[in-house]
């Protein structure tokens, strides 16, 4: 499969979230989806003075093919499709755990003398850990996904369907 073909199968299947896909129709669509960002980025960044309103219309149209995509090329190595979205929803977690955390710091510079309670800072600082440990758990998915992505599709049929044709 060649990159352009890649690009327009993705597009053609952005709402199919069954079946499978090789290797390259996955890591095609991932470079267009990276070059893409980078050099729309950079000519944002250049002339508009880093607005990058157009880097985020970009990614947000591209985010269901690559969803997709990626959904079925797990599927091709065996692997439910779902699992794609762990790293994601760790990234969730953590937003709204610092989100809590950010809050609390900001309420104590704001009441200084009498926001310094032991009961507070302790619950900041097991946040704060937690919020460590999901950003270790977030770059170990993320390295597991990459790792999945990688695998070589799964010979015959699996119970995600027959094994996609080799063009």
């Amino acid at each position: 499969m060649t990159f352009a073909q890649a690009v327009e199968s993705a597009f053609r299947n952005a709402l199919t979230f069954s079946g499978r896909s090789r290797r390259p129709d996955y890591w095609w669509f991932f470079l267009f989806v990276f070059a893409g960002a980078l050099v729309i980025g950079v000519i944002e960044y250049a002339a508009l003075g880093g607005r990058q309103w157009l880097t985020r219309l970009f990614q947000l149209v591209v985010l269901l093919p690559f969803l997709a995509v990626a959904w079925r090329r797990l599927q091709d190595t065996g692997r439910p499709g779902w699992m794609v979205l762990i790293p994601s929803v760790i990234v969730m977690v953590s937003a709204v755990i610092s989100g809590s955390v950010s809050r609390q710091m900001m309420g104590r510079l704001v009441d200084a003398p009498e926001a310094m309670r032991a009961p507070d800072a302790m619950a900041m600082g097991a946040q704060s850990g937690l919020v460590l440990v999901l950003s270790l758990l977030q770059i170990i998915a993320g390295a597991l996904i990459i790792w999945w992505m990688s695998r070589p599709s799964q010979r015959g049929p699996n119970a995600y369907g027959p094994e996609p044709r080799v063009r």
